[in-house]
């Protein structure tokens, strides 16, 4: 399910949001989340090495959304 799971999706299932990886270093925005669309799930992958894959489903997603709605509001 995860091979090549951000070379193959449509540029409107593709988000890339510049982070900061604490576990590898470097300054803000050098590491990059791309975040994916793939049918009902969203795929996280926080290394363009796709060393770390985080798959949400649709109950794991609007929970996501409303702890960041949470501590961002």
């Amino acid at each position: 399910m995860t091979d090549g799971v951000t070379a193959m999706a449509p540029r409107e299932n593709r988000r890339v949001i510049p982070v900061r990886c604490l576990a590898h270093g470097g300054s803000e925005g050098l590491s990059v989340l791309r975040m994916e669309r793939r049918g009902e799930e969203i795929v996280l992958a926080p290394h363009v090495s796709h060393a770390c894959m985080i798959i949400l489903d649709e109950a794991a997603a609007v929970a996501l959304f409303d702890v960041l709605g949470m501590w961002l509001g």
